[in-house]
């Protein structure tokens, strides 16, 4: 089974292009500091009226619930959450198992 660990970002309106590109960059720099994550992708929204307002998003696959686990408690990811945190006006995650 994957799990599919989905993480949606509303930044704050202040919060510059320059600013979302690092999030996005310390994103895609976790796989190699998080040896727990299978892949991942990041992006910008493509707009959609259900989206909540929602401006990007990263999905983190796992091979297993244990691996997810294991990825929770990081220090990597501790890092990554200071410093996306203060950037962001919401935050929605949502993870879910497949067979794909």
């Amino acid at each position: 089974m994957t799990i599919h660990h989905i993480v949606l970002y509303k930044f704050k309106p202040e919060v510059t292009p320059e600013q979302k590109q690092g999030v996005r960059d310390s994103a895609s720099a976790l796989p190699s500091q998080i040896p727990a994550i299978q892949s991942l992708i990041t992006g910008e929204t493509v707009y959609n009226h259900l989206g909540h307002g929602f401006d990007e998003g990263v999905i983190f696959l796992f091979e297993s619930q244990a691996k997810l686990n294991e990825y929770r408690p990081h220090k990597a990811l501790d890092d990554y959450r200071a410093f996306f945190e203060p950037l962001l006006e919401d935050l929605l995650i949502f993870d879910i198992e497949s067979s794909a």
